[in-house]
This record gives structure tokens, C-alpha cells and sequence, in this order.
């Protein structure tokens, strides 16, 4: 059986370390499908706190994440997907404006520090 993704038309806001939250994220919502997917860690936290739809969460010690351009591609491995909503695969097209974007990359660049998984490309 071949591997669904959830493909994504997202809004998204991201921060390398958010004053209210204390922590650095990069949040996408599909206001079309009501779904969000989300990515953040606490400066002191060692875990990537994977969020999807409202509030089903997964703390991992790694995720794969590659950012080309506007778009976000996620691996889940099963494991977490389980403890998720079941999705292990996201490819994530930000409706994000050009000045936008080095600030989702270095949300990402915060959120994956001392890890392996993140790729950025273009």
C-alpha cells in the first residue's frame, strides 16, 4: 500500500523565540480543512513538540523536515504518526509572502539546533 500524505494549504506564523511563549514554532493552519500542523521547542527542552489537527501532540527526538522554497515536506515514522492522528507524511504549501520566509527558516534553524532532520533548500 503506497504512503498518503496530507497536503496542506497553509497560513503560517513562526518565531525563533516567541516573548509570550517562550519558545521557538512555526505553526501552519489549513483554514479550509480545519488543520493545523505545528513545530516547537522550549529553549531548555531537548524534544521537538510535533502538533496536529487541535491539540494531539508528540513530543520526538528528531523529525524529518525539508523547506524548498514555500513548501514543507514532513516524515513522520509510524511510531509517532500513531500517536498522532495516524498521518506519517505532510507536504505543507505556505501561503507565506518572500520577506516571510527567512523568519520561517530561522524558526526551523531554532527548532532543530543540535538535531538532524531538517533540511533547507533554495
Amino acid at each position: 500500500m503506497e504512503a498518503v500524505e496530507v497536503r496542506l494549504q497553509a497560513t503560517v506564523s513562526a518565531s525563533d523565540f516567541d516573548e509570550h511563549y517562550q519558545m521557538a514554532f512555526v505553526y501552519c493552519m489549513d483554514e479550509q480543512r480545519n488543520y493545523c500542523f505545528s513545530l516547537s521547542r522550549f529553549p531548555d527542552e531537548e524534544r521537538i513538540e510535533v502538533m496536529v489537527r487541535d491539540q494531539l501532540v508528540c513530543k520526538v527526538d528528531d523529525v524529518s523536515v525539508t523547506l524548498e522554497g514555500r513548501t514543507m515536506n514532513v516524515a513522520l515514522d509510524s511510531a509517532v504518526a500513531a500517536r498522532l492522528d495516524g498521518e506519517s507524511g505532510y507536504v505543507i504549501a505556505l501561503n507565506a509572502a518572500e520577506e516571510d520566509l527567512p523568519g520561517i527558516r530561522a524558526a526551523l534553524r531554532k527548532i532543530f539546533e543540535g538535531k538532524s532532520g531538517l533540511r533547507v533548500a533554495g
